[in-house]
């Protein structure tokens, strides 16, 4: 738990001591901030102790999960068949997570919308793991960079922070096991690693 509340501190540092650099070097604002599965919990409290608004830095924090279950709601019959047929399964599944990244980015402009940022806002997104079966966190943010959500009051492209249940392997750079699975070995979507 110490590794975690370290970590979450550092980047909570870096965003508000280098908040115009996030994602200059690999051209977007998206930090990966990768952590165990089995820490969910503590990490949701920590995530939520360490990320409060201040005058500096405005949090907006969003849980895909409700976003991924109201988006699909009354039509589980089609998205079933969708999936379940070898033709359209592919591309079915890219339609479901550019719906869910869509849902994203509402949710993510109603609510810097609804509470105007007193200092430069970031938003926060947990829940990640309801993408799976249907899509990745690398998935979700390559169809989040089609249309990226901007502060309102600067017209700036909004830092988003990606908590990303998982694992980093050993000695190894810009890479993630989603929910720690080595069959879901993925890259980060041109963000930063936390």
């Amino acid at each position: 738990m110490t590794d975690l509340a370290d970590r979450l501190r550092q980047l909570h540092q870096r965003l508000r001591t280098t908040y115009d650099g996030i994602g200059h070097s690999s051209g977007r604002p998206y930090v990966y901030f990768v952590y165990p599965p089995d820490q969910e919990r503590v990490t949701r409290r920590l995530v939520d102790d360490e990320f409060q608004s201040d005058a500096a830095l405005t949090f907006y924090h969003i849980d895909l999960l409700p976003l991924t279950m109201q988006s699909l709601a009354g039509q589980e019959e089609r998205r079933e068949a969708l999936l379940n047929d070898p033709d359209s399964s592919d591309g079915a599944k890219e339609s479901i997570v550019r719906l869910w990244a869509r849902a994203l980015n509402r949710a993510i402009a109603t609510q810097i919308e609804a509470v105007p940022a007193t200092g430069s806002p970031v938003v926060v997104v947990r829940g990640l793991a309801a993408l799976h079966p249907l899509g990745t966190p690398t998935g979700l943010m390559e169809a989040v960079a089609e249309q990226e959500p901007r502060d309102p009051a600067s017209g700036r492209i909004v830092p988003i922070v990606l908590l990303i249940p998982g694992a980093r392997p050993p000695q190894s750079s810009r890479i993630y096991l989603f929910l720690a699975q080595e069959r879901l070995r993925l890259d980060f979507y041109r963000g930063e690693e936390a």
